[in-house]
Order: C-alpha cells, then structure tokens, then sequence
C-alpha cells in the first residue's frame, strides 16, 4: 500500500472465467469469516474463483489501521485487483461487499470494475449512521433507528469526529475517516442497476435497514438476519441467492 506495508488475500483458483472478490465490512477479517470462507468453498464447488481480501492493519494484512478511511480502503481494493490480475485469467470480476465496504464499492462505481455487485448489510448512509453510532455509545437510553435524532447533540458530534486516537474493538483510530464521511451517503455514486444485488438482516442494530436510501430492485431481507449474516440458517438463505445471482 501507500506505507509500503504488505496486503494479503486468500486465492482460490479454478477454471471459471469468473472471479469473485470479497472484502469485508470496518475492522474485519474476510480471510477469516465463517460466512467468506464457507462463500469460498459454495464458489469451488461450482467451479468459480474468489479471492477474499483484508485491508490495512486488518487479518492477514499488514499496515496501520488507525489511517483508515473510505479512501484508503479504495486505494487497497484497486491494488489488490490489479495484482491479482497479474496472478488469474478471468474475464468477469464480481464483487461481494460487507458493510464499510459498499461505500468502497460505491466510490470506484464510476471505474466500472464489476460485472455485479452483491450488497450485504451496506453501510452507504455514512453521514447518518456516524450520528446513530454516535448516539447509541453516548446514550443510556434505549436508542433505535427511529429514536436517535431525539437524542442527538449536533455540537458534540462534531467534536467528537474530531477525536484523536480512540478506540475500536482492536486498535486506535485517528480522526480521518469520521471526517471524510460525516456529511457523505454514498448512496449518492450508485443507481439502481439490475447488477447490484442487496441483502439485509431485517435485525440489523449496526446497520439498520432504514438507513438504505436506495430501494435495490434486487433486494433480499432476511427477517432474523443482523449485520453479520453468518448463523447458519441466514447464511444458507443469502448464499443460494447469491450464487444464482453470480452465476
């Protein structure tokens, strides 16, 4: 990458001219998640490729996360594309995108890389989810996607996205990513494309299903699914819809 640290994937080759990339949602590790990884092995089974991307400072990857934004996850994701066709002969690039990474998505529309677009959970609707977020981890009160405006200090919001090294679940982060995105949807860079297929957990808390503002012609929620979409019986759900999708 840009700090010339060293990004890895899992490749798994087959003889398809189609190549399914993944890459995960803030903080996590698609070389690693029970639902890429059983994703992996439904895609060889039906003799198509993937690879399963980490970003930064994420998984198998090396580098900084506390630098994270929109934008450097962007940078990582057309490196790792252009490396991996040095690697593989395919044709067709797919793209599965948790969370976080729809917006990576979103933001290298315009390139026109993908010959489809699977949407899980997707987190387009920065500007009101940071406030959300926000709310949810400075309230007492019982917080939902209806309720949280109610409960919100625009003053110390703004502060706030100006914070210096706090923490997330596994590292520090700096103040770029909350002020890269505290006035962005984008939403805004995608149209409703018969390529684009959107799957959400109707209990999604991190990401409420609201917070979409594009209603995707192809869309599937799952009414007990959250954010992560990985129990067994959502997983098997979602992933039949995927594959008809991809094939």
């Amino acid at each position: 990458n840009t700090q010339n640290k060293s990004l890895r994937g899992l490749l798994l080759r087959q003889s398809s001219d189609k190549l399914v990339l993944m890459c995960g949602g803030f903080e996590r590790r698609t070389t690693t998640e029970p639902k890429f990884k059983k994703l992996t092995d439904l895609l060889a089974k039906n003799n198509i490729s993937s690879f399963r991307f980490d970003y930064s400072g994420c998984g198998l990857s090396d580098g900084d996360f506390s630098k994270t934004t929109v934008k450097t996850m962007s940078d990582e994701l057309l490196l790792a594309i252009e490396t991996i066709k040095k690697k593989i002969d395919f044709k067709i690039l797919i793209v599965v995108a948790h969370s976080l990474s729809a917006c990576v998505v979103a933001s290298l529309a315009e390139k026109k890389l993908f010959e489809k677009i699977i949407l899980l959970a997707p987190a387009l609707n920065q500007k009101d989810l940071l406030r959300y977020w926000f709310v949810k981890s400075n309230t007492k009160k019982d917080i939902d996607w209806k309720n949280y405006k109610q409960y919100l200090n625009e003053l110390q919001f703004e502060t706030d996205c100006k914070r210096e090294k706090r923490t997330t679940k596994s590292n520090f982060i700096g103040s770029e990513y909350f002020l890269e995105n505290k006035e962005k949807d984008y939403s805004d860079l995608l149209i409703n494309a018969q390529n684009i297929l959107h799957i959400h957990g109707g209990k999604d808390d991190d990401v409420p299903l609201e917070s979409v503002n594009i209603d995707f012609t192809n869309q599937l929620i799952i009414k007990n699914g959250n954010h992560d979409l990985e129990k067994p019986d959502v997983f098997e759900i979602w992933s039949k819809k995927t594959l008809n999708f991809i094939k």
